[in-house]
């Protein structure tokens, strides 16, 4: 995958040195900073857990994530960009959802077509992200929509 100079045809660097001082306070504390096991970012294939598609975690994106953005080292990347684009606009269209639930609890109880679109939103944001879903809230909805359809 890399070349003897340590880049890749396209010209970027497949390896970039890192910085611990600018990891978060929790990885700062992490087995692999206090050992010294990290002192540079390497570019890490995977597949999208979604799509299957096969993807590149790049150095300069590892050395971004984890000194800038500060996320946790142990972090590593499981959807491809257009994957996680799409999970985070799920995401996105769910927040009216629930600020509205949180303001009109009582008069959308029996709302069949919010508490719908709301559940299809859930299930598809299921789909994006295998694995990580909140079945609680999908389960109190269909008992919702079960009960208002009763009626």
């Amino acid at each position: 995958m890399t070349s003897l100079n340590n880049t890749i045809p396209d010209g970027r660097p497949s390896t970039v040195p890192a910085d611990t001082g600018l990891w978060s306070a929790q990885s700062q504390n992490s087995v692999p900073c206090q050992f010294g096991w990290v002192t540079h970012y390497t570019d890490k294939e995977y597949v999208c857990r979604t799509c299957g598609a096969p993807c590149i975690f790049t150095a300069q994106d590892q050395k971004y994530t984890y000194e800038v953005k500060k996320a946790y080292i142990d972090q590593e990347r499981k959807l491809c960009r257009p994957c996680w684009n799409q999970s985070n606009a799920i995401a996105e269209q769910i927040k009216p959802y629930v600020t509205r639930w949180a303001a009109e609890k009582n008069g959308l109880q029996n709302d069949i077509a919010f508490l719908a679109e709301w559940l299809e939103l859930l299930t598809e944001r299921e789909r994006n992200l295998s694995g990580r879903f909140d079945i609680a809230q999908k389960n109190v909805l269909i008992k919702l929509i079960r009960k208002a359809g009763a009626r």
